[in-house]
């Protein structure tokens, strides 16, 4: 199959899964009223595949079939590589003005990389090397949509998984048989999975190497969402059926987030990853940087979204006539400076591109990389405050488009016009303002850029620990023996 349109991926998600939703069991995700809209906006990213100005811009030529992929499953073997893949990056994110985050090519690029390291994940069982070799084949082949988790529930934080007090609320192996692993337990954070095919789901988080537990928590996979024993419990919907002039984000891009859970699930062994080797998996969460190459689809949907979000601010500013104030000038060039440094960012990880040990192709740069995903929540939270201060109480008094086609029509007209924009025009440019900082998807996208790429105190605490000081050291050192 080469790439799919996007009545077929909708088609694809009528396979009977298993999705609850607000105290109910969801028989079609395309169907149902709070998670419809945003089906239908996945499948106009997949349409974006089969526009005659674009497909040559989103897909290469299948090494297998010949017929034509997705670039976010190319494995990068040259410079020119990472600027195609980037291309049609650019293409998802400005389509979605960088409100998806997960947008099937996230995953896509992270089982890519994953396949980039093949031989890693095989170094003790030759068996797991040619699993993901075929996976990634398979997703490729079939331009699957994925949704992964990564993390544990969080019932106790003070205690390893391996002593909670259910050995099965993390996920864990109950059994080995000739067709594979039987599973129970959970994982989280699985972003979008209403709407895909498959969940990716390898090693994500250390375990404790001294303890004979935790083998049966080392495993890494992928199976079908609609696996029977497989069910996921999604978080309330933000998508509240109103029109797209009242909650013009929340109503297009919620993407959803869901908890799987696991009960006595089969996983064939051709979808086995890691198995009870934990040696290897805490060895592999260093050397298998899935995050090198995933970063360049966030650094595209950032500057996508903070494009998006000048705009709006820019627009806000100039339709209350504030743009000649200096404080308004330098808040509204904070925002311009941060786009212009993930640009820098992302360039500088592109073109420090390199082979490294044990893997296939070329990685962006690590180091811009480390630094921006660890500016990055900061710089987001402080962007979102701009706006308010700017917006300010305006956020608030936000009217319906009910109210502006309604009786008092004239009244919005005369008391909500700006500067240099009508009352229904600045009443619409509030709502999308709110609908971006203000409303349960504005503060989940904020949660989101904060703790996507793991806790940030963590990451910079690992920094400080694994940095080479080398360098700095010896410039003191250099700087005292030449007084």
């Amino acid at each position: 199959m080469a790439v799919r349109t996007g009545a077929q991926f909708l088609e694809g998600l009528r396979d009977g899964r298993e999705i609850w939703l607000e105290g109910e069991r969801v028989e079609d995700v395309t169907a149902h009223p709070k998670l419809e809209r945003m089906a239908q906006t996945l499948a106009s990213v997949y349409d974006l595949q089969h526009d005659p100005e674009l497909h040559e811009q989103m897909t290469f030529k299948s090494p297998s079939s010949g017929e034509p992929v997705a670039l976010s499953y190319i494995i990068p073997e040259t410079q020119d590589d990472l600027m195609r893949r980037r291309k049609a990056l650019e293409i998802v994110a400005h389509a979605s003005y960088g409100m998806l985050g997960r947008a099937p090519d996230y995953v896509n690029i992270q089982v890519t990389a994953a396949r980039q390291m093949a031989k890693v994940y095989g170094e003790n069982d030759g068996r797991f090397s040619d699993n993901i070799i075929a996976y990634h084949e398979y997703i490729r082949e079939n331009d699957v949509c994925l949704t992964h988790t990564f993390g544990h529930p969080q019932v106790n934080r003070e205690l390893a998984v391996t002593e909670l007090s259910d050995p099965y609320i993390a996920l864990g192996v109950v059994d080995t048989t000739s067709e594979g692993l039987i599973v129970s337990g959970s994982k989280l954070l699985a972003t979008l999975a209403p709407f895909s095919d498959e969940i990716f789901a390898p090693i994500y988080r250390p375990l404790p190497p001294n303890d004979p537990n935790s083998e049966k928590y080392a495993i890494g996979f992928a199976l079908p969402v609609a696996t029977p024993g497989l069910k996921f419990i999604c978080r309330e919907s933000y998508d509240l059926g109103r029109s797209l002039y009242d909650y013009p984000l929340s109503g297009q891009f919620d993407e959803m987030d869901a908890l799987a859970v696991f009960d006595n699930v089969l996983i064939p062994w051709d979808r086995v990853f890691a198995h009870g080797d934990v040696e290897l998996g805490n060895r592999n969460l260093g050397r298998v940087a899935l995050w090198r190459q995933y970063m360049q689809q966030v650094a595209v949907k950032n500057i996508a979204k903070l494009e998006f979000v000048l705009g709006i601010t820019h627009g806000i500013a100039e339709a209350i006539g504030i743009t000649q104030y200096g404080h308004v000038q330098e808040k509204i060039s904070e925002i311009i400076d941060t786009l212009e440094t993930v640009r820098a960012y992302m360039r500088a990880a592109e073109a420090d591109a390199e082979h490294i040990e044990g893997g296939v192709g070329i990685w962006p740069g690590a180091e811009p990389w480390i630094a921006m995903r660890h500016w990055w929540p900061d710089a987001y939270t402080r962007i979102m405050w701009i706006i308010g201060q700017l917006a300010a109480g305006g956020l608030m008094l936000t009217p319906t488009e009910q109210d502006v086609e309604g009786p008092i029509s004239d009244s919005i007209a005369k008391f909500y016009q700006g500067a240099a924009i009508d009352g229904p025009e600045r009443v619409r440019l509030f709502r999308l303002a709110w609908d971006l900082v203000g409303t349960q998807f504005g503060s989940r996208q904020a949660l989101y850029e904060r703790f996507f790429n793991g806790d940030v105190t963590q990451l910079r605490m690992r920094r400080f620990q694994t940095y080479d000081y080398t360098r700095a050291d010896q410039s003191v050192k250099s700087f005292f023996e030449n007084l």
